[in-house]
Protein backbone atom coordinates (compact mmCIF):
# COMPACT_ATOMS: atom_id res chain seq x y z
CA UNK A 1 0.00 0.00 0.00
CA UNK A 2 2.05 3.18 -0.98
CA UNK A 3 1.22 6.67 -1.85
CA UNK A 4 -2.28 8.23 0.14
CA UNK A 5 -4.68 6.47 2.01
CA UNK A 6 -7.35 7.25 3.62
CA UNK A 7 -8.45 6.55 6.94
CA UNK A 8 -12.05 6.37 7.79
CA UNK A 9 -12.43 6.38 11.84
CA UNK A 10 -15.19 4.75 13.54
CA UNK A 11 -18.34 5.78 11.15
CA UNK A 12 -20.28 3.77 11.97
CA UNK A 13 -24.44 4.38 12.68
CA UNK A 14 -23.83 3.65 16.51
CA UNK A 15 -21.23 7.09 16.48
CA UNK A 16 -22.97 8.58 13.66
CA UNK A 17 -26.67 8.39 14.13
CA UNK A 18 -28.62 9.79 17.01
CA UNK A 19 -30.15 6.86 17.72
CA UNK A 20 -27.24 5.41 17.89
CA UNK A 21 -25.84 3.95 20.89
CA UNK A 22 -22.62 5.72 21.41
CA UNK A 23 -23.82 8.32 19.76
CA UNK A 24 -21.08 11.43 18.96
CA UNK A 25 -22.61 14.63 19.35
CA UNK A 26 -23.20 16.41 15.87
CA UNK A 27 -21.77 13.65 13.76
CA UNK A 28 -24.47 13.33 11.21
CA UNK A 29 -23.56 17.08 10.46
CA UNK A 30 -20.59 16.06 8.81
CA UNK A 31 -21.87 13.18 6.76
CA UNK A 32 -21.92 14.51 3.46
CA UNK A 33 -18.53 15.63 3.89
CA UNK A 34 -17.94 11.86 4.58
CA UNK A 35 -19.59 10.89 1.70
CA UNK A 36 -17.73 13.34 -0.74
CA UNK A 37 -14.40 11.83 0.74
CA UNK A 38 -15.37 8.12 0.06
CA UNK A 39 -16.81 8.97 -3.41
CA UNK A 40 -13.38 10.68 -4.33
CA UNK A 41 -11.39 7.59 -2.84
CA UNK A 42 -13.75 5.42 -4.99
CA UNK A 43 -13.62 7.26 -8.07
CA UNK A 44 -10.01 8.08 -7.91
CA UNK A 45 -8.40 3.94 -6.68
CA UNK A 46 -7.28 5.31 -3.44
CA UNK A 47 -7.07 3.03 -0.59
CA UNK A 48 -9.24 3.15 1.94
CA UNK A 49 -8.31 1.76 6.09
CA UNK A 50 -11.40 2.07 7.90
CA UNK A 51 -11.47 0.79 11.45
CA UNK A 52 -14.49 -1.29 12.70
CA UNK A 53 -15.25 -0.39 16.32
CA UNK A 54 -17.19 -3.68 18.09
CA UNK A 55 -16.74 -2.13 21.74
CA UNK A 56 -17.07 -4.57 24.07
CA UNK A 57 -20.66 -6.17 23.92
CA UNK A 58 -20.16 -9.48 22.59
CA UNK A 59 -20.21 -9.02 19.18
CA UNK A 60 -16.28 -9.05 19.11
CA UNK A 61 -16.67 -12.89 18.64
CA UNK A 62 -17.91 -12.77 14.83
CA UNK A 63 -15.77 -12.95 12.05
CA UNK A 64 -18.62 -12.50 9.41
CA UNK A 65 -19.37 -8.20 9.66
CA UNK A 66 -22.71 -9.34 8.02
CA UNK A 67 -24.25 -10.68 10.86
CA UNK A 68 -23.50 -8.32 13.22
CA UNK A 69 -26.37 -5.53 14.82
CA UNK A 70 -27.35 -2.64 12.73
CA UNK A 71 -25.37 -0.47 15.07
CA UNK A 72 -22.08 -1.51 14.29
CA UNK A 73 -22.46 -1.37 10.40
CA UNK A 74 -20.86 2.00 8.86
CA UNK A 75 -22.94 4.46 7.65
CA UNK A 76 -24.17 3.76 3.67
CA UNK A 77 -22.43 6.97 2.52
CA UNK A 78 -19.18 5.85 3.91
CA UNK A 79 -19.11 1.99 2.63
CA UNK A 80 -17.74 1.28 -0.64
CA UNK A 81 -18.02 -2.07 -2.45
CA UNK A 82 -15.50 -4.98 -2.36
CA UNK A 83 -13.97 -3.97 1.13
CA UNK A 84 -12.43 -6.41 2.82
CA UNK A 85 -12.50 -7.54 6.65
CA UNK A 86 -9.42 -7.32 8.53
CA UNK A 87 -10.17 -9.66 11.59
CA UNK A 88 -8.85 -8.42 15.35
CA UNK A 89 -6.04 -11.76 15.48
CA UNK A 90 -2.98 -11.55 13.60
CA UNK A 91 -2.67 -12.72 10.57
CA UNK A 92 -0.14 -14.80 8.86
CA UNK A 93 2.38 -12.25 6.36
CA UNK A 94 1.38 -14.72 3.68
CA UNK A 95 -2.10 -14.29 4.06
CA UNK A 96 -2.00 -10.21 4.75
CA UNK A 97 0.19 -10.11 2.15
CA UNK A 98 -2.58 -11.54 -0.17
CA UNK A 99 -4.94 -9.59 0.66
CA UNK A 100 -3.20 -6.43 0.27
CA UNK A 101 -2.52 -7.13 -3.56
CA UNK A 102 -6.35 -8.33 -4.15
CA UNK A 103 -8.06 -5.53 -1.75
CA UNK A 104 -7.37 -1.58 -1.75
CA UNK A 105 -10.61 -0.98 0.90
CA UNK A 106 -10.42 -2.42 4.42
CA UNK A 107 -12.60 -2.71 7.31
CA UNK A 108 -10.16 -3.23 10.41
CA UNK A 109 -11.96 -4.47 12.99
CA UNK A 110 -10.62 -3.52 16.27
CA UNK A 111 -12.38 -3.65 20.39
CA UNK A 112 -9.87 -0.75 21.55
CA UNK A 113 -10.10 3.09 20.85
CA UNK A 114 -6.75 2.54 18.67
CA UNK A 115 -6.86 0.95 15.38
CA UNK A 116 -3.36 -0.10 15.63
CA UNK A 117 -4.79 -2.72 18.55
CA UNK A 118 -5.14 -4.66 15.35
CA UNK A 119 -1.98 -6.28 15.03
CA UNK A 120 -2.16 -6.05 11.63
CA UNK A 121 -2.74 -2.54 10.82
CA UNK A 122 1.00 -1.59 11.24
CA UNK A 123 1.56 -3.76 8.59
CA UNK A 124 -0.90 -2.89 6.12
CA UNK A 125 0.30 0.88 6.06
CA UNK A 126 4.09 0.17 6.33
CA UNK A 127 4.48 1.68 3.17
CA UNK A 128 2.23 4.29 2.91
CA UNK A 129 3.60 7.85 2.40
CA UNK A 130 0.95 9.68 3.85
CA UNK A 131 -2.77 9.33 5.83
CA UNK A 132 -5.49 11.39 5.98
CA UNK A 133 -7.69 11.18 8.78
CA UNK A 134 -11.61 12.03 9.48
CA UNK A 135 -14.06 10.26 11.41
CA UNK A 136 -15.20 10.38 14.82
CA UNK A 137 -14.53 11.09 17.74
CA UNK A 138 -11.59 13.19 17.91
CA UNK A 139 -10.85 13.28 21.41
CA UNK A 140 -10.69 9.15 21.22
CA UNK A 141 -10.44 7.02 18.21
CA UNK A 142 -9.35 9.71 15.85
CA UNK A 143 -6.75 11.14 18.09
CA UNK A 144 -5.30 7.26 18.32
CA UNK A 145 -5.00 6.95 14.61
CA UNK A 146 -3.60 10.02 13.90
CA UNK A 147 -0.48 9.83 16.92
CA UNK A 148 -0.44 6.35 16.32
CA UNK A 149 0.44 6.92 12.42
CA UNK A 150 2.95 9.72 13.04
CA UNK A 151 4.70 7.70 15.40
CA UNK A 152 5.26 5.26 12.68
CA UNK A 153 6.44 8.12 10.22
CA UNK A 154 3.34 8.45 8.42
CA UNK A 155 2.59 11.64 6.49
CA UNK A 156 -0.92 12.37 8.53
CA UNK A 157 -3.04 15.03 7.85
CA UNK A 158 -7.01 15.60 9.50
CA UNK A 159 -9.39 16.67 7.76
CA UNK A 160 -10.31 19.07 10.06
CA UNK A 161 -14.24 20.05 9.20
CA UNK A 162 -14.57 15.77 8.59
CA UNK A 163 -14.12 14.96 12.09
CA UNK A 164 -16.29 15.37 15.64
CA UNK A 165 -15.56 15.35 19.12
CA UNK A 166 -17.29 12.90 21.93
CA UNK A 167 -16.85 15.67 24.00
CA UNK A 168 -16.49 19.65 22.42
CA UNK A 169 -14.28 20.85 25.89
CA UNK A 170 -11.57 18.31 24.57
CA UNK A 171 -11.60 19.26 20.99
CA UNK A 172 -9.24 22.55 21.11
CA UNK A 173 -6.87 20.50 23.18
CA UNK A 174 -6.34 17.55 20.94
CA UNK A 175 -5.99 19.65 17.34
CA UNK A 176 -3.09 21.22 19.77
CA UNK A 177 -1.88 18.08 20.41
CA UNK A 178 -1.96 16.79 16.89
CA UNK A 179 -0.08 19.76 15.68
CA UNK A 180 2.28 19.48 17.91
CA UNK A 181 3.36 16.12 17.00
CA UNK A 182 3.35 17.03 13.10
CA UNK A 183 -0.13 16.81 11.94
CA UNK A 184 -1.36 18.95 8.93
CA UNK A 185 -4.74 20.10 8.76
CA UNK A 186 -7.42 20.43 5.13
CA UNK A 187 -10.47 21.08 4.65
CA UNK A 188 -12.50 18.48 2.76
CA UNK A 189 -12.73 21.17 0.08
CA UNK A 190 -8.49 21.57 -0.08
CA UNK A 191 -8.24 17.41 0.08
CA UNK A 192 -10.78 16.98 -3.11
CA UNK A 193 -8.79 20.01 -4.63
CA UNK A 194 -5.59 17.38 -3.68
CA UNK A 195 -4.13 20.28 -1.77
CA UNK A 196 -1.87 18.39 0.40
CA UNK A 197 -0.36 21.01 2.20
CA UNK A 198 -0.71 22.86 5.93
CA UNK A 199 -3.06 25.17 6.27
Amino acid sequence: MKGTIFFDIDTQHNFMRKDGRFYVPGAEKIIPKLKRITDFAGKNNISIVASIDLQKSGVEVMTNYANQANGYRKIPETTLPNAKIIPNNKLENGQLKGILEKYSRYWVFKQKNDIFSNPNTKEMIKNAERACVYGVATDYCVKAAVLGLIKIGVETYVIKDAIKPAFRKNEKKDLELFRKNGARFLTTRQLLSRRLKDT
